[in-house]
């Protein structure tokens, strides 16, 4: 078509529609009745399903990992072997470490034994006692010796007096001083004896010292073993922890969510292995710009749906909102504040589920309408039927008589369908949909009633 064809229809068009406006025939309507019902005001997300915990199995300890074989989705019992590590290193070294704690144990018991010090020491007690008891003999016998040879010196010089004045015999006299020379050699002789019974008690204290001394030391090896002991056990009892966590248990009644390695490979500490987690708890993950967050409260109604869910939607709660907001670029590029908030749930989802012979896991995309405000048996009407004028006044064209009339209401809680009116419209009332922008107060209307927007 010509650029010149254009211009002429367009001039037909605009010429067909100031005739019909300025005639009298009545304008062509579609209109809606307003009636008594329920209205909800609600946000309306995107949003995807999550759990409150994943529970995540990870290498224990560097090593290697042997296959494992459970499979994703595949369910687990509390306490399954899920997976497993190459622990022939592991028990070599827990056999080592266990066999130096009973090196230990065994030196400890032989140091211990204190049997032998023991006995020798009660001997020793006897012998100091039948000691103590000779020496003090030897020492008596010492002074009797001593006694006996100043007498014997004593009667010598007697009778040496006596031979001087020719009133004794020569022999008697030389059997003075062979008493006296015999009494000091008997008492030289108990002297030494009686030193050397002090020496052999001497000696033997020393011995019962040295005993002693030999026991304390003992008792401080067996001390010093008993803490080399402690350490070993300690080394072991981590062996042992490191061998027991070779063997990779599941934490709950739950679902391998991810599985991310199959195959043996050595791997290092604290790679994640599987993900673990409750179907049975899935929550669904809102995130709700903060000007609207406010209207939410713990609890608020929800519903959930999406293909993920089905046909029907499902009903849900607000769980928890999250104290703390977070930046969030839209996919026009724009940057966002938004709050995360947490919706658990209707446990009929699984009826629901199972009826449909559908599954349902975690990050699987939805969308909620979280409810903020309900309100019953009130005068509601399409959202489509109303407008603002320009001062911000809603406005609706009700038609009475087939005459348009423009009036003003008062509106309460609204949402993208229905409106409630609190003033301006009664129950029964047909309003216009989507008014034209030519329509005039007044003009005559040929109103035909739509019963689904």
């Amino acid at each position: 078509m010509s650029r010149k064809s254009i211009i002429i229809t367009v001039v037909l068009l605009a010429g067909l529609g100031a005739l019909y406006l300025l005639s009298d025939a009545p304008l062509p309507v579609d209109v809606t009745v307003a009636e008594k019902g329920e209205v909800k005001s609600f946000i309306e997300e995107r949003a995807k399903t999550s759990l409150p915990r994943v529970y995540r199995i990870a290498m224990p300890l560097n090593g290697r990992v042997l296959p494992i074989t459970v499979e994703e989705n595949e369910t687990v019992s509390e306490g399954q072997i899920v997976a497993s590590m190459d622990t022939s290193d592991l028990d070599a070294e827990v056999a080592k470490a266990r066999y130096r704690v009973e090196q230990f144990a065994r030196k400890i018991v032989e140091q211990s034994d204190t049997r032998l010090e023991d006995n020798s020491l009660v001997q020793f007690d006897e012998f100091l006692k039948s000691m103590d008891l000779t020496v003090e003999a030897a020492s008596k016998q010492q002074d009797a010796s001593k006694a006996k040879w100043q007498y014997a010196r004593d009667e010598f010089d007697r009778k040496y007096q006596l031979f001087k004045k020719s009133a004794l015999s020569e022999s008697e006299l030389n059997e003075a001083d062979l008493f006296n020379k015999q009494s000091e050699i008997d008492y030289q002789k108990d002297i030494l004896t009686w030193r050397s019974l002090q020496a052999i008690q001497s000696a033997m204290q020393i011995g019962k010292i040295s005993i002693l001394k030999y026991k304390e030391k003992k008792e401080l090896s067996t001390a010093v073993l008993q803490e080399e002991q402690k350490e070993a056990q300690s080394q072991l009892d981590q062996l042992l922890r490191d061998q027991k966590r070779a063997t990779m248990r599941s934490p709950i009644d739950g679902t391998i969510l991810t599985r991310n390695y199959s195959n043996e490979r050595t791997l290092a500490a604290g790679d994640v292995l599987l993900e673990i987690g409750r179907l049975q708890d899935l929550e669904v993950e809102a995130d709700v710009l903060s000007q609207y967050v406010g209207n939410i409260q713990t609890g608020s109604l929800v519903d959930i749906e999406g293909p993920a869910i089905g046909t029907q939607s499902v009903r849900g709660k607000v769980k928890r909102i999250y104290p703390k907001g977070f930046t969030k670029v839209s996919s026009l590029g724009v940057e966002q504040q938004r709050v995360k908030v947490i919706i658990s749930f209707d446990q009929s989802l699984w009826k629901q589920l199972k009826a449909q012979q559908r599954s349902l896991g975690t990050d699987y995309r939805v969308r909620v309408k979280i409810y903020t405000e309900i309100k019953q048996d009130v005068v509601k009407v399409s959202r489509s039927a109303l407008f603002r004028n320009a001062s911000g006044q809603w406005q609706a064209y009700v038609v009475r008589n087939n005459k348009a009339i423009l009036t003003d209401v008062e509106t309460g809680v609204m949402n993208d369908f229905d409106a409630e009116i609190i003033k301006g419209i009664q129950a029964g009332d047909r309003l216009i949909i989507a008014p034209s922008m030519n329509l005039q107060p007044g003009q005559s209307v040929e109103p035909q009633v739509i019963r689904e927007l």
